[in-house]
């Protein structure tokens, strides 16, 4: 290198060596004036809008960075001196421009809140952020990009949007609190995060977390226009919620103008529904566990309605597709839509409704009944309820003012066609529940294999029915109070744990006996039919008989109460009419001599006493 060459260089390097000593000696004058100090909370109450209170001067720091230290930080609104401050801070610490400082101006490059409080209106789930005061300079860029929307709502102007730069925030351990009520507990608190917004005109990320209804919330998002946002335009938007109950993601067009619009894709993972439903509600689901649920979905929709489209849904074992959307038009919001089901579990579905199928006065007082309104089409290739397996079922689903219903108007169980219909209400401050039930050409033996009853369930192909409604907080009340009827038909086959030949021994020696003694062995029959009537919880038999393959034909008839679950009924055994038997007035066929019996005792111990008929 040329001597003239190496004599430049050095003298270059010298010169901005200098400049830096001279940089870093005046720092201290500079930034340490009077106009520096004020122009910090000048510059803090510009931006915010609010009133600035320092209870010492800013502490100005150059080394290792140039920074301006506050103490005890208090915003408040201008024009009301009588409520608490809006916001206040342990510490800010903020990152200064240092070549601003050097021309006598305060450019914030990053704000760090140490332990804020936020103080907002309402309390509990519903908090409300204050506006912030219109002349700020946030507030006012805000109102510029209102103009743009106004003239171009669908595309304004993004170039001739405010382009002040904006500062980094970090805050560290900060809480959010009610200004209404101090006493109650914080909303959320330990909140710590970072906001990098470069410039007003530039795209923004979040990144926080804290504590929300006791559990670890960590909450990431970013958007390409965020002060279109922050003006209710539409902008896009990515959100993901992280914590124990649930993972929730979005990513779309978001616009939190008035009626808040919407467009994207939503996914949302919980290991336990009925956890997340008490951490969203604060209050007890009891009953059984409901398992995990899953969404992955399309949504639109604003603040009176959200549609779901090719939503598939997870509940447990149980997976859907299909599209539904909840309106929050009324009270409270209602969810309709149609899901299909490959396979669906009617007991998580009944434990979703209500968290103890077998209490109907708390699925009047559940969360579900008393936060939403629900009615929902669904289908299900198969479906289980406990042992009881069907295919091809075709449901609905109701929540609605305290009602509870679930009806499967066509579903294949049991080799024939079954109907349920299971409907919980309360009228009048009194809980009514109410059970319809038919089945059409079902095989008895397999009923009764999926039902374990061993004994007197016919192995017969055939149809029954049932109605019943009652009232009460239990399925015993209800079914003690129980008004309604009951129906069955069978065709030809045999009736388990019934020895007619024993029966006939023992009937014959004149003293009572308990069913269990004629029970080893099965009672051929060629039909048999039932017809009762329940009033009061009393089911009292209208007809009940049974036509023997010996051409005879058992009837009973009597009273079986639900209360006590005792039994009243007296039979007979006769010969069966013969075909052209004599119907004329004053004339009545043969049916030679009878053999009569009385049933008693319990439904778990029936005995059997004989009537002696000449």
């Amino acid at each position: 290198m040329p001597a003239s060459a190496m004599k430049k260089s050095i003298w270059a390097l010298g010169i901005a060596a200098l400049i830096a000593v001279v940089v870093v000696l005046c720092l201290p004058v500079i930034a340490s004036t009077q106009i520096v100090r004020d122009s910090v909370a000048q510059q803090v109450s510009a931006w915010s809008g609010y009133r600035v209170r320092l209870d010492d001067a800013p502490e100005i720091r150059v080394w290792p960075s140039f920074k301006a230290v506050l103490n005890d930080v208090v915003l408040s609104d201008w024009r009301d001196n009588q409520h608490p401050a809006v916001m206040g801070a342990e510490r800010v610490e903020i990152d200064l421009s240092a070549l601003a400082a050097l021309r006598g101006e305060v450019v914030f490059t990053k704000i760090r809140l140490v332990r804020p409080v936020l103080r907002v209106n309402g309390a509990g789930d519903t908090p409300r952020f204050q506006t912030i005061p219109k002349w700020g300079r946030l507030a006012q860029s805000i109102e510029m990009t209102r103009e743009l929307l106004k003239a171009n709502p669908n595309a304004p102007d993004i170039s001739a949007l405010p382009s002040d730069a904006f500062a980094t925030v970090e805050i560290e351990d900060g809480r959010i609190v009610s200004l209404t009520d101090r006493s109650l507990p914080p909303i959320a608190s330990g909140l710590s995060g970072t906001l990098i917004w470069p410039a007003l005109n530039r795209s923004a990320s979040l990144s926080a977390r804290g504590i929300w209804h006791g559990e670890s919330v960590t909450l990431e998002g970013s958007s390409e226009h965020p002060l279109l946002l922050l003006a209710g335009g539409k902008a896009a938007l990515s959100l993901s919620l992280k914590t124990a109950p649930v993972f929730l993601s979005f990513k779309g067009q978001v616009d939190v103008a008035e009626n808040a619009f919407i467009d994207g894709q939503v996914e949302a993972t919980a290991p336990s529904l009925q956890r997340l439903i008490e951490w969203t509600m604060l209050e007890d689901w009891p009953g059984s566990t409901i398992k995990a649920a899953t969404l992955k979905s399309t949504i639109m929709g604003d603040a009176k309605r959200m549609k779901f489209e090719n939503a598939a849904i997870g509940l447990g074992d149980n997976s859907a597709t299909g599209a539904f959307d909840i309106a929050f038009t009324g009270p409270q919001p209602t969810v309709t839509g149609t899901l299909a089901f490959k396979s669906l579990d009617l007991r998580s579905l009944l434990a979703a409704l209500t968290p103890d199928s077998g209490t109907p006065g708390d699925a009047m007082k559940s969360p579900v009944s008393r936060r939403a309104n629900l009615d929902l089409r669904l289908s299900a290739a198969t479906a289980t309820a406990g042992s009881v397996s069907m295919t091809g079922v075709a449901a609905t689903a109701q929540v609605r003012d305290g009602l509870v219903s679930l009806d499967i108007s066509d579903a294949t169980a049991f080799g024939g066609m079954l109907q349920v219909g299971v409907r919980l209400d309360n009228v009048a401050s009194r809980n009514h529940a109410e059970l319809r039930l038919a089945a059409e050409d079902i095989n008895g033996e397999d009923l009764a294999s999926k039902l374990q009853l061993t004994n007197l369930m016919p192995k017969a192909r055939g149809s029954f029915s049932v109605f019943l409604k009652g009232q009460g907080d239990t399925l015993e009340s209800v079914l003690e109070t129980a008004d309604g009827s009951i129906s069955a038909s069978f065709g030809k086959g045999v009736v388990p744990g019934l020895n007619l030949k024993s029966f006939r021994e023992h009937n014959d020696k004149g003293t009572f006996f308990p069913l269990a003694d004629i029970a080893d062995g099965e009672l051929p029959i060629e039909g048999a039919e039932l017809k009762a009537t329940l009033a009061g919880g009393i089911a009292w038999i209208d007809k009940a008989e049974a036509r023997l393959s010996s051409q005879e034909v058992v009837t009973l008839g009597g009273l079986v109460p639900f209360a006590g679950r005792g039994i009243a009924l007296s039979g007979s055994i006769a010969p069966a009419k013969t075909e052209g038997a004599a119907e004329n007035a004053g004339e009545s066929p043969q049916e030679g001599p009878k053999e009569t019996f009385f049933i008693g005792g319990s439904w778990s111990a029936p005995f059997i006493a004989p009537f002696l008929v000449e």
